[in-house]
């Protein structure tokens, strides 16, 4: 038998603060760093914010003091360029020095080339004083020709300087577009700043109407995860939580992209989970989440529930990795110590099972009370199976009587004690002590048939073969019914022809009359299974916030805003409805083959019954005397020096319970 999973955990809003539609400030970057955001998450919060940061020196060194990377100390940086610009002054001195620099160059320029010109029309001069007049013209020709060579030349290396210039500034300013369109976010549209400045103001009926409509309109999906956020957190406040949480899923499903959106998305689901007792929609979100992007609020609460998924799985090894993380401050942290000692037993590691089980005997820890005491009860049970598994039964039998009287497991205890006692040495009266104890209509809740089985085995030990035959008829004329009314129930469903959410509401439904065609004991029994127990408490949360709707405005429940989240309901109810069908079903089946298979332990009894009384009667027809003299003579009670008794006359009185004993030895003789 597992315990229920989860324990309430406090709702933790410290991002909704870092959320785009908040002012958004150094401390909530502190913050986030402090609870383990990841860098990458941090850095799409700052851009998305809006914000705009111009950081001193001081702030630098506050924030490297704090904890935070250089990537983020940038990003931070990065918005007072990318949002606002530079000041006038700054980019004044930038474009005079920039000017400056290209009137020095082009002066430089001008300088080099009319040295150079200089140079080459001294040389032409001299060669030229060595011809004859008639060249004189043609030279000058020529050295004018060469002159407005240079000239192209020069003008030409003038231009590829500048093209290159040119070309660098265009690099530059490419650059910086990138880095501005990276940094630069779509601002919040005003309809749906309006809808969260409504949910701030507490106005959550407002809020979800204006943001159901905004989602459905499709207008913004490039915002619809923040749309879906809000969404989610006005029905959470209104008290929606199912509903709450399957916009939550869509931002989740999103994944790290939208930033705090997705961190605190995840946190109101775990939040929401611990509320309601039930992780179902949970553990299927978290599925293809990559642990390093859990939130560091609930990073152990994750891994705890990613490892529920695994060991349901049968991946003994990784959920025992994802219990291991779990810190002892983490409500859920003897929870998983816990399910660390069933994979160590299923492991066959027995030793490390039971200190794993005496530690959580012993220790303390935080989480909701009644989950603790219930983990320390499985871990009594837990011992003493293993005690017993390796034939320690008076060790195992120690074990099951520690447990506390009238808690949860119990009734388990006192059953298996039993049967450690009927399995030890001379302990019979012990074994039907308990079991006269679990027979009292304090247990009526119970479902634990083969406890008439174990029952009518001891009294035929003792060769109390009268006993024997009238337990196992009152066990026939108790159970035989029940396992007819299984058949019949089931039989529709076996063969496809209704679907099995149909079984569910026959036996659940509000109006259902075959409610009453079983016993309590089985439908306790059925609760306590968790295939069966998350997918009916989701109905059954289902069905309360149904009853919700119908008891809001009518302005709210009459528009878009209701009728889509009834309709929502509705449509998860049927899904859950069939879930919780399929583990009835399966459950019920369950319930009917062990009723099979004890009724044919219950033939085998009787048939050695008959054997046994033939051989009692005739050993008492050849020897008269051993017939027993008293056999007509009550007593009221007896006494003796060492034993204080009073019989028992089918009155069970609540502070006896535990404590019944058989004294008489019984008619076997040596």
């Amino acid at each position: 038998m597992m315990p229920r999973i989860t324990s309430l955990f406090a709702a933790l809003c410290l991002l909704l603060a870092a959320s785009p539609a908040f002012a958004f400030s150094l401390d909530d970057v502190k913050e986030m760093s402090a609870v383990g955001v990841p860098d990458s998450i941090i850095i799409q919060t700052i851009a998305n914010s809006e914000e705009v940061f111009h950081l001193s020196a001081q702030d630098i060194i506050e924030l490297k003091q704090g904890g935070i990377s250089d990537a983020v100390i940038e990003a931070l940086q990065a918005t007072s360029g990318a949002v606002e610009g530079r000041t006038t002054e700054t980019r004044d001195e930038d474009t005079r020095s920039r000017e400056s620099s290209s009137d020095r160059d082009r002066d430089s320029r001008d300088r080099d080339s009319d040295r150079d010109s200089r140079d080459r029309d001294r040389d032409s001069r001299d060669r030229d004083s060595d011809r004859d007049s008639r060249d004189r013209d043609s030279s000058r020709d020529r050295d004018s020709r060469d002159r407005d060579g240079d000239t192209r030349r020069r003008s030409r290396d003038g231009d590829d300087d500048s093209l290159i210039r040119r070309r660098r500034g265009d690099d530059d300013d490419d650059d910086r577009d990138r880095d501005r369109s990276r940094s630069r976010v779509q601002r919040t549209p005003k309809e749906i700043k309006g809808a969260i400045e409504n949910y701030k103001e507490k106005k959550y009926l407002t809020a979800s109407l204006k943001l159901y409509l905004l989602a459905e309109s499709g207008k913004y999906p490039e915002h619809e995860a923040k749309i879906n956020y809000y969404l989610g957190a006005s029905l959470k406040q209104i008290g929606l939580l199912h509903a709450a949480q399957y916009h939550f899923q869509k931002v989740v499903k999103e994944g790290p992209s939208t930033g705090a959106l997705f961190s605190t998305a995840l946190m109101k689901m775990v939040e929401i989970s611990d509320k309601t007792k039930d992780p179902i929609y949970l553990i299927r979100t978290i599925d293809n989440i990559d642990p390093d992007d859990y939130p560091g609020k609930v990073k152990d609460d994750l891994y705890y529930y990613q490892g529920v998924r695994d060991f349901q799985r049968g991946d003994y090894a990784r959920a025992k990795r994802n219990f291991s993380k779990l810190g002892k401050s983490n409500d859920h942290f003897i929870q998983a110590r816990y399910q660390i000692g069933v994979i160590y037993n299923a492991q066959d590691r027995k030793k490390a099972a039971l200190r794993t089980f005496a530690d959580i005997i012993k220790g303390d820890f935080r989480g909701d009370p009644a989950d603790i005491s219930n983990i320390k009860q499985l871990s009594f049970v837990n011992m003493a199976r293993i005690r017993y598994s390796v034939e320690q039964y008076e060790k195992a039998g120690e074990f099951y009587e520690r447990l506390p009287r009238y808690e949860t497991y119990w009734p388990t205890a006192l059953y298996e004690a039993s049967w450690a006692h009927f399995m030890g040495e001379n302990r019979e009266h012990k074994a039907l002590g308990h079991l006269l104890t679990l027979g009292s209509p304090f247990f009526d809740r119970v479902w634990l048939p083969e406890a008439h089985i174990l029952e009518a085995l001891t009294f035929y030990r003792i060769c109390e073969y009268k006993e024997v035959t009238t337990i196992l008829d009152n066990f026939k004329t108790e159970y035989s019914p029940v396992q007819s009314t299984i058949d019949e129930l089931l039989a529709p469903y076996t063969d496809g022809e209704r679907p099995l959410r149909d079984l569910y509401q026959r036996l659940y439904g509000v109006r259902s009359r075959e409610y009453r065609d079983l016993p309590v004991a089985v439908y306790a029994h059925i609760e306590a299974n968790r295939d069966f127990a998350g997918p009916h408490a989701r109905v059954l949360q289902i069905e309360s916030e149904l009853g919700r709707i119908r008891s809001l405005k009518a302005q709210w429940r009459d528009a878009e805003v209701g009728k889509g989240t009834e309709e929502l309901l509705k449509k998860q109810r049927k899904i859950y409805m069939k879930f919780a069908g399929i583990a009835l079903a399966n459950e019920l089946g369950g319930v009917r083959d062990q009723l099979a298979d004890l009724m044919g332990q219950e033939a085998l009894i009787r048939f050695e019954v008959v054997s046994g009384e033939y051989e009692k009667y005739e050993k008492a027809f050849r020897n008269p005397e051993v017939a027993e003299v008293n056999e007509n003579v009550e007593f009221d009670f007896a006494t003796n020096p060492d034993v204080i008794f009073w019989p028992f006359n089918d009155e069970y009185w609540q502070d006896e319970l535990g404590y019944y004993e058989r004294v008489e030895p019984g008619d076997c003789k040596e």
